[in-house]
């Protein structure tokens, strides 16, 4: 079994690490409102949803993933401190792209136009604090690691939502089905107003109701038919 590589980062002294650590945190707020606007120019037609509290959803991930990240330097001199994951958030973007049909591709432009932009500013504060280049082409490495991570998370949003609208959709089509075979029997428990509710199911899956139907009759062969 091969021995674990170890970090470059431990080889930096402590006092920089936190020091560079302390400056990345500072910088997350800023950084990931440069992000956001970055991302909306590239993306005009980008929603902006709001969170409970009135902040921009995306802007929330966004500096929860830059905080997420630099945490994860302070913790490569503790071989027991558990690995920072990335934020659930991130599904709740995957779950919007599912709801709304779009794909995931501009969703994982939008994630490497971000990591591209934190990876300036990161670089910018390691020269300033002289950060050794192993230690910081590491951070590059363990930046793109990261954002694997942040879409597994979009991913799993997006497989759920979908699987869920695939189950309500199925759903759709059994209670279309059953008000036809109730129409059809003439069952009492039929709705007052039979056309109006078979419009508004059969548009629930996209499927316009035709002026006009054709019936076929299936009937069983005789026993001795072959």
């Amino acid at each position: 079994m091969p021995a674990a590589v170890r970090s470059a980062w431990r080889d930096v002294p402590s006092l920089q690490v936190k020091q560079f650590a302390g400056l990345a945190m500072d910088e997350a707020p800023r950084l990931a409102q440069d992000i956001l606007d970055e991302i909306r120019r590239e993306f005009p037609h980008l929603p902006l949803l709001l969170d409970p509290s009135g902040e921009p959803l995306a802007l929330v991930g966004i500096r929860r993933a830059i905080e997420g990240f630099v945490r994860r330097l302070t913790d490569v001199s503790d071989d027991t401190a558990p690995q920072e994951q990335p934020p659930v958030v991130f599904q709740e973007f995957g779950r919007g792209q599912s709801l709304h049909g779009r794909s995931l591709d501009a969703l994982q432009a939008m994630y490497r136009l971000g990591v591209k932009l934190a990876w300036r500013r990161l670089a910018d504060l390691g020269q300033r604090l002289r950060i050794p280049p192993p230690a910081m082409y590491e951070l590059a490495e363990s930046g793109y690691e990261y954002l694997d991570g942040l879409v597994d998370q979009s991913v799993r949003g997006y497989a759920e939502a979908a699987a869920r609208q695939a189950g309500e959709r199925l759903r759709q089509q059994r209670r279309l089905m059953d008000l036809l075979l109730e129409e059809g029997a003439g069952r009492a428990a039929a709705p007052p107003d039979p056309v109006k509710a078979l419009t508004e199911r059969a548009a629930g899956i996209g499927w316009p109701v035709p002026e006009r139907v054709s019936v076929g009759v299936l009937l069983r062969p005789a026993r001795d038919a072959v």
